[in-house]
Parts: C-alpha cells; structure tokens; sequence
C-alpha cells in the first residue's frame, strides 16, 4: 500500500487531489463563515441585508489606513482589522452594487492628497509624530459622497450602523425632503413679550443646511408621497384635517418625529393677555391609536438631574426641578439615535407611557432618574421662586420617559373617515340675511314714494310692486345660495375623494415614529449660545440638543432596515480580573496618599503654632520643638512613599503573576489536551486488542 501510494501515478493523483481541494476552497467554500464571538460581532442583522440588497445605485467603498504608519499601534491596527473584514462581508453580500478597495495614503502621496479632498481626519499618533488615516468614504454613481471622517475606538459598538447609513445615504439619487409642521416661531420672527425680533432656531437652521424641507403649517389636508420624513414641532392649534393627514401618512409608512409639550416656554403667543394662555400642545387622538398617552398637565420633577438657573443680580442661582440635564445613565444603552450624546437639556418635559394592550412596542430612548415625580403643569405659569417647586415633592421611585420610540402595527385614529367640513353660513343666516335686505329695500321704496309726492293708491301700488320684487329676488337668493353651498360640498367631497382616494384604516407595515414631550429641548436657550460676530452668526453649542435632535432625523430617514440595526458588543475584550486588580491597588495608594497628606497638615499646623509662639528675631531659627517635629514628619514621610513604592511594585507583580498564569494555560493547553486524546485513543485501542 505505501508502495503504491509512493509511485509516480499516486503521487501525480495526490498532487491532483491536492489542487482540486484547494479550488473547490477557494471557489466553493469560500464564503462559508463561522462567528464564534459572544455578541457575533462579524454577523450583519438582517436590516443590513436587506438593505444592500435594495441599493438604489451602486456604490464604491474606499478605505483609508495608513498601514506603514501604524506599526507600532497594534490596538488601532486590530480595530482596523475589523473594520476591513467587515466590508469584506457588506462586499460579499451586495455582489456588484459595492466596489470595495483599500488605500494606504501615504504621505506626500497623491492618495493623501484624494484622503484630504474627501474631508476625512489625519490624526497625530504623539506629539510631533507622523498623522494617519483611518476613514471610509462611499460614492455613489450619480457623484453622491459620504464619509466617515475617522473611526473612533469608542464608538466600535455602533460600527455597523454607522458603515451601512453611510452606504445607505450614499446610494440615494436625491436629497431627503422633509416636511415640518411647527406652532412656534422655529423660523424667527417677531417675539411680543420682548417686543424684538426673534432669530431662526439653530436646530432648524441646521434641517435647511442639509435637508430639502417644505412647511406646511398648522392647516394642511395632505403630506406629499416624496416626503421622507415628517417632523411636528408643538401642534397647539393644529386642525383636524392635518391630524387626519398624518395619521394617513404614518399608515401609509412614513416616519414621523413629533415633538410635545405640557409647558412650552418658548411659546409666547400673541402678546399680551394672550402670553398666559395654554401653552401645552398633545395629539390625544393619534396617539391613543398608536399606543401611548402623554400624561395630560403633569411636568417631570427631576431631583437628581435639576439645573441650577440664575435668579437675577444679588441673588444666588437655585435649583429648579423642571429644568433637567440628561447624560448617558438616562439614554438608551442600544439605541443608534443615543449615540455619542453627553448631556441634553430640557425644561418642563412631560412623561410618555404605553397604552396597555396596544399593538405597538414602546421603546424608551430618554428616562428620568428614580429621583423624580410628576408635578401639576399649572405651578410652572406665574413661578418665581424655583425652590418652591421642592416643598411637596417627593420621589416615587419611577422612571419617567421623555422621549420613546414607537414601533408595530397599528388602525386609524379616524375610524368613521375624514373629519367633517364646516360650512361658512348655515340656512338661518341666509334667511336672516334675505330678510335684512328686503327690510331695507322695501324702507328705500316708501322713501322715494314720499318725495315724489304720489298718491296712495300710486305708493300703495308701488309698494306691492317692490314687495314682490323684493320677494322674487329673496327667492331667488335662497335658491342660488343653497346652490352654491351644495356645489361648495360637491366640490369638497370630491377634493377629498382627489386626495385620500382610497382612505386607509390600518398601517401596511410596522409604523415608525420617535415622540418626545418637550419642545423647549430643540430651543437655543437650552443648548447653544448664538452670537453676532462682524456681521455673521456664531453658534457655540453647550449641550447635546442639536445633536440628538440631528441624530434622530438621520435615523428616521434611513429605511425600516436600517433603523432595525441596534449597537453591537465591542470588539476588544477588557481584562476584567487585571482591570480588579488595578483598581485594588489604586485604592490602596490613594489611601496612602491621604494619609500622607494628612499627615503634611498636621505637622505644618504644628510648625505653624510653634512659630506663632516665638516672637521677633526668634521667628527666623526652628526651636527643638520645630526641629525634632520635622525630623519625625522626614522619617514618616520616607516610610509611607516606601509603602507606595511598595504597593505599586505589589500591583506589577499581581499583574505579571496573572500573565504568566494566562501564558502558561495557553501554551501548555493544547499539548496536553492533545496528549490526553492520544494516551484515551491508546488505552480503547489496547482494550479492542486484549478483547
């Protein structure tokens, strides 16, 4: 057998079998994958699938990395690794709709130079050390350009997301048109408590910038089929046509952002007495179809978060329940939209909550702490004093949620069709109004019969001959205006025919909306101060607002699958029990130093008081007391840095220990493992023998 296997013709088919293996490997089998990692790190969602495979064009990936520069950063190098394998796989999936190419820009090379005409980021790897690329830029065929300008290692979680919305955004033929529906003055205009005219919102300015946005207003009756997104801002007045219109919109798979309110500070009304009217704005209706209620007349006092505002000149600032600042322990760990956000400001924000046995799945992205309770909207109209808002309150323990993502299926809040149509004069007002007019008539007739100097029989013939004049011409105003008022609702029925031709009574897909109760949140005073420089505008952002209020018409206008896609786990695995160790031994040091730092006080205080005592020239030498009290602090001194010398050679030493622990697992592991099998497969083989 060993002969034969050793011959030129079973050599020559060993070869062959060898090469056929090695095609069939690199043709058959090569897309096979395996992720064996915790959070399956290397396996796209489904959203991310579907979403390449519906491409509206294709699209050329290049990836930036300075590869020769970052030899010495194996972290970054690892990461990079990742991000490569990872288009790769988004490569493998669209087939020919994505080109993928890896460049390394180099400096002085024409590579940088296309690297900086992208706009992506060079990053110093130290200080006056070379700068490297590590960014992705996407363009579509027709000239459309994305970038991510740098990878950030903190925001590995989100890599997904964050390549197939850059792909996603880079495959659209044309720019995102948005409709905004607003009842405050979001574009400026003219503020009557100030009595000054009031500039565009930042937030808003920024939707200009990058979107094609249409206002409708607060009276419309339809939302264009082209609009991506729609977005409504306080819709105190809105009519009952443009709720229809939404709710039709969302059922016909439109994405919504609503933006609610129990206390708007920023609408200042019409001036005047009308300054202290209502100022809450809701969508009962709509939301009540789509499974969520916004507590009505209740603001979120938060404890725990409560900004400080000022209190005028002389006083001092006070804390103020209703205005709360938001940071990462509130936002929702896996929301894409949370992302990357510190803190965000809001004031007087109302709480969400789902409707129970709604069909939709409520998702809070923003909660309050469990330091916070609901307060009586009607406390915040005439507040002076902030610090009166703390003498009732008391913390329930429950989170409250601010902002929600609403998603399932759902029915029409409009069940029995469109609202109804007002008609501008009912029957009883024409018929006052004929009456009016053949009064007035008949009054002219008797006039001119008088002046003329007409005989009674004449006048009274006159006079029945205006009457019935006046009567004919009533009747035939009647009969023409019942006319016109049922060709006005002939025509109204068939403009509502035109523009819901075929109403809808339940949504086609899952709906998509993200509601936040609070308006006040996108306003400039809570996060970004604006300011006149020689002409032109700066805006200097101290808040996450803007950014959350970006982030959330980014994800909205992605499709359904892109909004599927939830942050991943991360890609470097932390050394939990070196991370405890670390922690143990940094304790313990600055336990030392505070002891070491008492100790310097009290021995100064100790000097300090001896020297007091002394007078005149006295002050000028150390008394035995002073020289034999700073001998003991030198000698305590040099035993405590001891202890800390020895507590962090102690800290090394753990950390070596592990490490050597860990090597030895890991080289003498498999041989052993292996031996174990061979030593079992030895022992079964001699049983099988002796039996």
């Amino acid at each position: 057998m060993t002969r034969k296997l050793f011959s030129r013709a079973g050599l020559l088919i060993l070869a062959i079998s060898v090469l056929l293996l090695v095609l069939l490997i690199n043709n058959v089998i090569k897309n096979w994958r395996a992720d064996l990692t915790e959070d399956n790190l290397y396996t796209l969602s489904d959203g991310t699938h579907n979403m390449l495979r519906n491409l509206q064009q294709p699209v050329k990936l290049e990836l930036f990395f300075s590869n020769k520069l970052t030899k010495d950063l194996p972290r970054l190098r690892s990461y990079a690794k990742r991000v490569r394998e990872l288009l790769e796989e988004y490569s493998l999936i669209a087939g020919d709709n994505l080109n993928f190419e890896i460049i390394d820009p180099e400096p002085f090379s024409e590579a940088e130079d296309k690297a900086a005409e992208y706009g992506l980021q060079a990053i110093p790897t130290s200080a006056g050390g070379p700068e490297v690329y590590f960014g992705l830029a996407a363009t579509g065929d027709s000239g459309n350009q994305e970038v991510i300008e740098f990878f950030q290692l903190d925001k590995e979680e989100f890599l997904e997301y964050d390549i197939s919305k850059l792909i996603y955004a880079a495959s659209q033929k044309e720019k995102p048109k948005l409709a905004l529906v607003a009842g405050l003055q979001v574009d400026g205009g003219f503020n009557p408590m100030t009595r000054q005219p009031s500039q565009p919102w930042v937030a808003v300015s920024q939707l200009d910038m990058l979107f094609n946005v249409e206002r409708l207003g607060l009276d419309f009756n339809k939302i264009g089929d082209d609009v991506d997104l729609l977005i409504v801002i306080h819709p105190k007045d809105i009519s009952d046509d443009a709720q229809y219109a939404i709710d039709q919109y969302v059922l016909a798979g439109g994405n919504a952002l609503i933006f609610v309110d129990p206390v708007a500070s920023q609408d200042t009304g019409g001036g005047g007495m009308m300054a202290f009217g209502p100022k809450a704005s809701n969508l009962e209706a709509l939301f009540k179809a789509w499974g969520l209620i916004m507590t009505k007349d209740k603001v979120i006092g938060d404890a725990k978060h409560a900004l400080s505002i000022s209190q005028g000149q002389g006083q001092r600032p006070a804390r103020h329940l209703g205005i709360v600042g938001y940071g990462k322990e509130n936002f929702a760990k896996d929301e894409v939209v949370m992302a990357d956000l510190e803190v965000i400001n809001f004031a007087t924000a109302g709480a969400l909550e789902p409707i129970e046995g709604a069909t939709t799945t409520f998702t809070p992205l923003i909660q309050s702490s469990d330091q916070a309770m609901l307060i009586d909207a009607s406390k915040f109209a005439f507040l002076q004093n902030p610090s009166t808002l703390f003498n009732d309150f008391k913390p329930t323990g429950e989170h409250y949620t601010v902002a929600a993502r609403i998603q399932g299926p759902v029915k029409t809040a409009f069940p029995d069709g469109p609202p109804e149509k007002k008609e501008e004069q009912d029957e009883a007002d024409n018929a006052d109004a004929t009456g009016d007019a053949e009064s007035e008539t008949m009054a002219k007739a008797d006039d001119k019969a008088a002046a003329e100097n007409t005989s009674i029989d004449e006048a009274a013939k006159a006079d029945k001959q205006k009457t019935e004049e006046v009567a004919a011409a009533g009747v035939n105003a009647k009969a023409n205006t019942t006319d016109e008022a049922k060709e006005q609702n002939e025509a109204e029925d068939k403009e509502e025919e035109v523009l819901f031709p075929d109403p809808l009574t339940a949504s086609k897909d899952d709906i998509n909306v993200v509601v936040i109760a609070d308006t006040d949140v996108l306003g400039d005073p809570l996060w970004v101060s604006v300011r006149q420089f020689f002409g032109q505008t700066f805006a200097q952002p101290f808040a996450g607002n803007g950014d959350l209020f970006i982030n959330s018409v980014d994800n909205m206008l992605g499709n359904a699958d892109l909004i599927s896609i939830r942050g991943r786990g991360q890609f470097s695995r932390p050394f939990d029990l070196v991370d405890a160790i670390e922690r143990e031994a940094e304790d313990k040091f600055r336990e030392k130093e505070r002891e070491l730092q008492k100790q310097l006080e009290e021995t100064e205080s100790k000097l300090s008081e001896l020297q007091s005592s002394k007078d005149g020239e006295e002050k000028l030498t150390l008394s035995p007391e002073q020289k034999q009290a700073l001998e003991q602090f030198q000698a305590e001194k040099l035993r405590i840095r001891k202890d800390l010398r020895e507590v962090q050679h102690q800290l090394g030493q753990d950390i070596e220990e592990l490490g050597t622990l860990i090597k030895l697992l890991n080289i003498l592991s498999i041989p052993l493992l292996l031996t174990l099998l061979l030593l079992g497969n030895h022992y079964i083989q001699r049983r099988r023998h002796m039996a």
